[in-house]
């Protein structure tokens, strides 16, 4: 029984992860896009700096999302079924 927690939550964490390196590479791609139609520094940092936020969101979602499947597993939270971020 703990076996079977234990895969789903490497599989979650797995899907967690996935999901992070998706999105940090549309906001990378995004901004490498942007940049091109950018005329101005001050418009070339704020697509730095929106793509920087939208990484280091990516990376706090993870963290919950791995927080979730962590609790999911512990006794008594059977059936929360996790963390489920769309």
């Amino acid at each position: 029984m703990q076996a079977a927690k234990n895969a789903k939550e490497v599989a979650a964490n797995s899907a967690a992860s996935a999901k992070c390196d998706v999105e940090k590479t549309k906001a990378t791609v995004d901004e490498k896009v942007e940049l091109g139609k950018a005329h101005d520094p001050a418009q070339k940092e704020a697509v730095t700096r929106k793509k920087e936020e939208r990484i280091i969101q990516a990376d706090r979602q993870e963290q919950e999302a791995r927080a979730c499947n962590a609790a999911a597993k512990l006794p008594g939270k059977a059936g929360t079924g996790g963390h489920h971020n769309t």
